[in-house]
């Protein structure tokens, strides 16, 4: 998966300028295979500053760069080294890119899948324009096949996260609304415990008007017993007066009348020569 190649310039510098380089890319080389890429890009770099149009030299500088985990900065300078047509240069470019863009690619497969399935997807055609190019390069063909199961998974764990983000809108919509009724139910529970408290307070407010009509009715009966027996003794003191007014009054009718009796004279008799009855005399009154 991880197969890089080196080009090691192999040729009779016709100046020494080219000698230069030469020898700037063999000791690069040195130092890549120890391990010490930043050494060995420093010299890439130098030999670039030479010979900005080398391909071999663009190739070597983009791989190490790839195994300092450089991507962006190693793409760059494989697609111009792959533009090459050189037939030593162009398909081991081509394999490279295929590794870069799937690296880059998988590191992004929890944040931005679908950009990562786009950079294994473009991994694919460099795979393929190298097995193009070298029908026998295994490497080639087996990091083709193991990038396109990359993809199914990703294309899986895209759906997978789609799921996911479904269920969870559809929970955040389900607690929402959860909210809402209970929300809904705090209100309809307020609004019934305040008009409970109206009523409480009603009938509170009414027990209390019914208490003091009670004890303003019972303070206005103890009054009126009050003034029934002050009253009372009264009436019958004016009863008895009024009864003494009857009776005085009566007594004088009587009194009057015994008098008009008494003053009035009495009948005239009519003369009757035979003896005298002695009976009562009538009265014409």
């Amino acid at each position: 998966m991880h197969r890089m190649g080196f080009l090691i310039l192999l040729f009779l510098a016709p100046s020494l300028g080219y000698a230069s380089v030469a020898g700037e890319v063999n000791k690069a080389n040195d130092l890549y295979k120890q391990g010490k890429f930043d050494d060995s890009l420093d010299l890439y770099q130098k030999a670039l500053d030479q010979d900005d149009q080398s391909s071999v030299v663009k190739y070597d500088l983009g791989t190490a760069l790839y195994k300092k985990g450089e991507y962006a900065k190693a793409l760059g300078y494989l697609e111009q080294a792959a533009q090459d047509k050189n037939i030593k240069v162009k398909p081991k470019a081509e394999y490279n890119l295929g590794n870069v863009l799937y690296k880059s690619g998988i590191q992004k497969e929890n944040t931005k899948v679908d950009e990562a399935i786009k950079s294994l997807q473009d991994a694919l055609g460099h795979y393929s324009q190298t097995i193009a190019l070298d029908p026998k390069d295994q490497d080639a063909v087996f990091n083709q096949d193991f990038v396109k199961k990359e993809i199914e998974r990703l294309k899986q764990k895209k759906q997978q996260q789609q799921k996911q983000n479904q269920q969870q809108q559809q929970n955040q919509k389900q607690q929402q609304q959860d909210q809402k009724n209970q929300q809904g139910q705090q209100g309809q529970q307020k609004q019934q415990q305040n008009q409970q408290n109206q009523q409480n307070q009603q009938q509170n407010q009414q027990k209390q008007q019914e208490s003091q009509q009670a004890r303003q009715k019972n303070s206005q009966d103890q009054k009126d017993q009050q003034k029934s027996r002050a009253q009372k003794p009264q009436n019958a003191q004016a009863q008895a007066e009024e009864k003494q007014k009857e009776l005085d009054r009566k007594q004088a009718e009587d009194l009057l009348e015994d008098y008009q009796e008494n003053e009035e004279p009495k009948k005239l008799l009519n003369y009757m020569p035979k003896k005298i009855d002695d009976r009562p005399v009538l009265k014409d009154w």
